[in-house]
């Protein structure tokens, strides 16, 4: 009986140092869960960052599946393959892709895992041919539950609905601020595709295909979002001394599918706001440039923090959340020394 006894008391002692550690191992993931959430959504020092309407080819972020991966292309020998259903099914060269439709517009690009305020965005003008067409040249009468999927030379892939791709806002680029598609950009041909993050826009783009499996995509089966709808934000990029103990603030702000309608900065925590100025074109999927001439009314360390509204009257997300698996929100928040 005495060893009976003893056996109990020893499984008894194991269950009891297993519940301690149980919960310090529990309040130790809570507290590194609660100390990340403070260093992501803390005010942070201003970047002091040129703001300018268009990005540099050469400053545009680049996120691959291969880092640092340029596909090396023979444009001679590069064909667009587009496949439909039932057999339908074309290639475009590169050639014959230039003389397509051609417009110019302009596109901002955003990463979905850019942290609030973060640098991985840009905005360019992308000189492009309208996607609807080519895809509709291997399309059928059935449209529902349809997705068209993109290919890359690098092995990713990602879909969206048939209808986005139908979009008039869907197109296939060839040219970045003038100049011939850059390699790390996607030459020779790159998807845009309207209020969706990067992720779901593939470079060096080999192959379109219409299907009715449901494929979504890369990222996707990575735990990222599917539909992956661009996030409303509004960054500050510099505070700089003007005359008269003044300065200048300046930012961008981007909504989407929807043009930038008003972008406000408080310098109390949000208890008030005051708007800003917008000093560029306001387009849809593009960001908009910003500035604001804040009078100070203390020496030491402040904060600004800057919010956007878009065209229909809907303001961004204020609430905080981290950029997986569908984008960050909430407002950025940046340190001034005045």
């Amino acid at each position: 009986m005495e060893l009976f006894e003893s056996i109990n008391q020893l499984n008894q002692s194991r269950k009891q140092t297993g519940r301690r550690t149980f919960m310090f191992g529990a309040m130790g993931m809570v507290g590194s869960y609660f100390g990340y959430r403070w260093w992501r959504d803390r005010p942070r020092p201003i970047a002091q960052r040129e703001t300018k309407y268009i990005t540099a080819n050469e400053d545009f972020y680049t996120i691959s599946i291969s880092p640092g991966y340029v596909a090396e292309i023979d444009p001679d020998r590069w064909k667009l393959e587009v496949y439909g259903l039932e057999g339908r099914k074309y290639a475009l060269s590169y050639q014959e892709l230039l003389k397509l439709e051609r417009r110019r517009v302009f596109k901002t690009f955003v990463c979905v895992g850019n942290e609030v305020g973060g640098p991985s965005m840009g905005n360019a003008e992308w000189t492009v041919t309208p996607l609807a067409p080519i895809v509709a040249k291997v399309a059928g009468q059935k449209r529902d539950g349809l997705r068209v999927v993109f290919y890359a030379l690098d092995g990713f892939y990602s879909s969206v609905p048939f209808e986005v791709a139908m979009s008039d806002q869907s197109f296939i680029a060839y040219e970045m601020n003038g100049e011939t598609l850059p390699g790390p950009h996607g030459f020779p041909a790159r998807v845009l595709l309207p209020n969706i993050y990067g992720m779901k826009q593939p470079r060096w783009l080999s192959k379109i295909e219409i299907n009715d499996s449901g494929e979504s995509g890369y990222w996707e089966k990575r735990g990222w979002c599917s539909e992956c709808k661009v996030k409303m934000t509004a960054r500050i990029d510099a505070a700089i001394a003007q005359p008269e103990g003044k300065w200048l603030v300046t930012g961008v702000a981007y909504c989407g599918a929807q043009p930038v309608s008003q972008v406000e900065v408080s310098a109390d925590e949000g208890t008030t706001w005051q708007p800003a100025k917008i000093n560029s074109e306001r387009l849809p999927n593009a960001w908009s440039t910003w500035e604001y001439l804040w009078q100070p009314t203390k020496k030491g360390e402040q904060i600004l923090t800057a919010r956007v509204k878009d065209a229909s009257d809907a303001r961004q997300i204020e609430s905080y959340t981290g950029g997986f698996p569908s984008g960050s929100t909430g407002l950025h928040r940046v340190i001034v020394t005045v």
